[in-house]
């Protein structure tokens, strides 16, 4: 009679079980020191994953067929951990938690993996205190982790300023990314607040503060580069919000550099080595004449010319330029007024006035271009048509007003189009006939894409632009260049429209027309320039009236 031996003596078998029974054994451990870190029972946990790899290893044992013996084994145990994993996000802080959407895509992501080391880049706080990461699963760990994660993502993606709100209804984060605000996915509560909490006291910011506006700076050293961000708080009754902006140390830039035009350029060359003169520049809100105003002082030489400025906020530090900061709450400076005197009386060659709202700071300007003095003012205004005309008004005298006035600008800041996935596209010829553009002669414009192919048409994201298609901005200029026949000119307009049409005749070329070169150049889209001239529309759709009430009387 033969003997037939049963599975339970195959030596690959046994091999296999005893493997399986040991690789359980580190699952052990784990969950007894995670339970521990969370807050759950510990005790309980231990023994429950214990009990489940006796169990299912009697299961197996007991089970004649091997395959299914093991099928029952690993179910058991699993069941067990997905149970205890499901506690674990209970307890655990929203980033932290293992069975999220988000937690998968950092554990297939290679990028991912290699952040999870937290070795990109160091926390440096306001007091210039490098940061170093906490033991994981504390509190401090979660808010550096949540920080980390957010800051590479926004300098991955180009962002320049985030805003996070805390309110009791919910939470919002907006990002800027070149000028244009994109809202985000709701960050979790718990999450955002430990962000805020961080980055509070990497700004040096006072923790307890929700209301009274708050202002501090942190630093990050990524390798040899270091990167500065501002952050500033505000809140109210119901509600936190907190902006973080990135400091571009790069953000003095040269005149060459703003997007001129060749015929802009051409006319605005040598205005460095202008001694008197007053130069206004202009534009809406955040449409980058700060920058045009630091590149205009920049074109001076700061070594030869003592060269000030006026400023309410420094928004970068100039070299070798003393700027003075006008605060409302010093009771001995005076106006913003007697403030510019006092600058002028100490004998500055070159001013910059970063802004000018009424007639007194307006007529002690023209008083210093009179005694040779070279000043650049900012005015707010959406033309440099109504920028002129409420100059004017401010100064309430035309010939004054033009006497020593060089020129005007306006401006506005313009997404530039991603040349790594830009496409080429057949114009609407009812588009170009609405631009006044030629059709016969324009065979092909660009927009943006945002995606890439490959050989065999599966599209990607561009790595360049992030798929937004666009890659930062450029600026759009319309100016006005005065010569005495040209101030005579519009001395003797009885309107802002006719003297509309004096400067149009003396070659002015309007933003709208700037803008289109640049369209039909490839660097942006005419959608693109559509969004930015739109936001001025309401605006401007005043026109005439409120031009006519810009002009000032002419002098007596």
């Amino acid at each position: 009679m033969s003997v037939e031996f049963g599975y339970y003596v195959s030596i690959v078998k046994l091999v296999i079980f005893w493997v399986c029974f040991v690789s359980g054994l580190p699952l052990v451990a784990w969950i007894h020191r995670d339970a521990k870190a969370i807050g759950a029972d510990a005790l309980i946990w231990t023994c429950s994953i214990l009990v489940g790899i006796a169990l299912g290893a009697i299961l197996w044992w007991l089970i004649p067929i091997f395959p299914i013996g093991l099928l029952l084994y690993l179910t058991t145990i699993g069941t067990i951990a997905i149970l205890y994993v499901r506690e674990h996000d209970r307890h655990a802080m929203p980033f932290d938690k293992l069975l999220t959407a988000d937690r998968m895509k950092r554990l297939l992501s290679k990028k991912a993996a290699q952040a999870e080391a937290l070795s990109e880049f160091v926390f440096v706080t306001k007091n210039n205190n490098p940061v170093s990461p906490p033991q994981p699963k504390t509190p401090d760990f979660y808010g550096y982790r949540i920080a980390y994660d957010v800051i590479s993502e926004a300098m991955r993606r180009r962002v320049s300023l985030m805003t996070f709100t805390l309110a009791a209804n919910g939470q919002t984060t907006v990002y800027e990314i070149d000028g244009l605000s994109t809202k985000e996915p709701p960050m979790p509560r718990e999450q955002m607040e430990q962000l805020l909490r961080f980055v509070k006291l990497l700004a040096d910011l006072d923790l307890k503060e929700r209301r009274k506006p708050q202002k501090g700076m942190f630093r990050i050293w990524k390798g040899k580069e270091v990167i500065e961000w501002q952050v500033q708080t505000a809140g109210s009754m119901t509600a936190e919000q907190m902006q973080i902006r990135r400091i571009f140390k790069d953000s003095v830039m040269r005149l060459s550099d703003l997007g001129l035009a060749p015929e802009q350029a051409t006319a605005l060359q040598g205005i460095g080595k202008r001694k008197q003169g007053i130069f206004i520049i202009s534009g809406p809100p955040v449409s980058g004449t700060t920058t045009t105003f630091y590149a205009f002082l920049s074109e001076h030489d700061a070594y030869i010319n003592s060269v000030q400025t006026l400023e309410k906020e420094i928004s970068a530090k100039l070299p070798s330029v003393t700027q003075e900061v006008y605060n409302l709450t010093d009771t001995t400076a005076g106006g913003f007024a007697e403030k510019l005197e006092e600058i002028v009386r100490l004998g500055a060659d070159v001013i910059g006035v970063a802004e000018c709202r009424d007639q007194k700071t307006a007529r002690v300007i023209c008083h210093a271009a009179k005694e040779g003095k070279m000043l650049y003012v900012v005015i707010k205004a959406d033309s440099a048509l109504n920028a002129l005309g409420m100059w004017m008004k401010l100064v309430g005298d035309r010939k004054a007003a033009t006497a020593d006035l060089v020129g005007v600008s306006c401006q506005r800041l313009i997404r530039k189009l991603c040349e790594n996935c830009r496409q080429a596209y057949t114009p609407n010829q009812e588009i170009l006939r609405k631009f006044n553009l030629p059709a016969d002669k324009i065979k092909a414009l660009y927009k943006a894409s945002g995606v890439l192919y490959d050989k065999k048409g599966r599209e990607s994201t561009c790595p360049q632009c992030q798929g937004t298609g666009f890659v930062g901005r450029t600026g759009l200029f319309e100016i006005i260049m005065l010569n005495d026949q040209l101030r005579q000119a519009i001395c003797q307009c009885k309107s802002l429209s006719e003297m509309g049409s004096v400067i149009r005749k003396a070659g002015f070329v309007n933003i709208q027309e700037q803008g289109l070169r640049k369209v039909l150049q490839g660097l942006t889209a005419i959608q693109e320039l559509v969004r930015v001239l739109g936001q001025t529309q309401k605006a401007t759709a005043s026109g005439p009236n409120t031009a006519k009430k810009e002009v000032a009387p002419n002098a007596q």
